[in-house]
Order: C-alpha cells, then structure tokens, then sequence
C-alpha cells in the first residue's frame, strides 16, 4: 500500500500550532500566579485556549498526521485510537479548569486550586505530545524506511 506522505508544511503547520499553544500556556501561568487579582484574565486566556486546543486536536485527527499514520501503518490505528481519546479526556480537562476559573472567587485558595489543574493538565499534555512525536518517528523511521 503506497502511502500519502506528511509533508514539511503539515509538520510545520502542528509545530507552529504546539509552539502558540506554549506560549498560551505561559500566559495563564503568569496570569494564576498573580493570585487572585490576576483570575479574570487567566480566566479569559483559559476560555481561549478550550478554542485552540479543540482547533488544534482537530487538525491533528481530521487530515492531520494521524491520517497519514494510519494510511502507512494501519496496524498502529490501535495507538492512534487511545491518542484521540486522549484528546477528547484532555479536551473536557481544559473546558472544567477554564469553568472552575471562570468561578473562582477573590480568594487565594480557588485560585491556587485552578493553577493546580492547570499544572496537571499540562504535564499530561507534554505526555501526549511525546507519545504523539515517538508514533509519527515510529512510523516514518521504523515502519516505512524499513518497508523501502
């Protein structure tokens, strides 16, 4: 089975995407250690983030790399099933903290609790992500170069 490759401009445009992402994350950061003056604009960044992060899953699964994953190695759709359901898990993560600050009040406790869960949440994002990058090295090393 021949398959389509993942071009230079697909990788680019995810690279592009992780590294807006980061830069996002970094933001709520600065905005959680604030503490309680700084919630309502962690609050507006984390509403905007529950966007990106389900643009960004999106692109990832729909023509995205785990398309051209499972074109050239469908014995691997097993892994690329549990990665999208990781998605859908960290996706609904994102939508609750970004609620729980939306309803945090002006004390330090919520706060530190939503700057908790953001924490959480992005230590199991960097674990996706590197999961994500081993699969598509995987494929494109392993399973492809050793079929040529």
């Amino acid at each position: 089975m021949e398959s389509t490759p993942l071009t230079a401009e697909m990788v680019s445009t995810i690279a592009e995407e992780h590294e807006t992402l980061a830069n996002r994350y970094g933001d709520i950061f600065k905005a959680l250690e604030e503490g309680p003056g700084g919630i309502h604009a962690a609050s507006k960044l984390l509403d905007e983030l529950v966007e990106q992060v389900a643009a960004h899953f999106s692109h990832e699964e729909v023509g995205g790399y785990y398309s051209h994953v499972v074109e050239a190695a469908p014995w691997r759709s097993r892994v690329v099933d549990e990665l999208k359901d990781q998605h859908a898990e960290l996706l609904n993560t994102i939508r609750k903290i970004a609620g729980d600050a939306c309803l945090a009040s002006q004390s330090r406790l919520p706060c530190e609790m939503v700057w908790k869960e953001f924490a959480e949440f992005l230590h199991r994002c960097a674990e996706h992500e590197a999961r994500e990058n081993r699969l598509v090295q995987e494929v494109y090393v392993l399973d492809i170069e050793a079929s040529d």
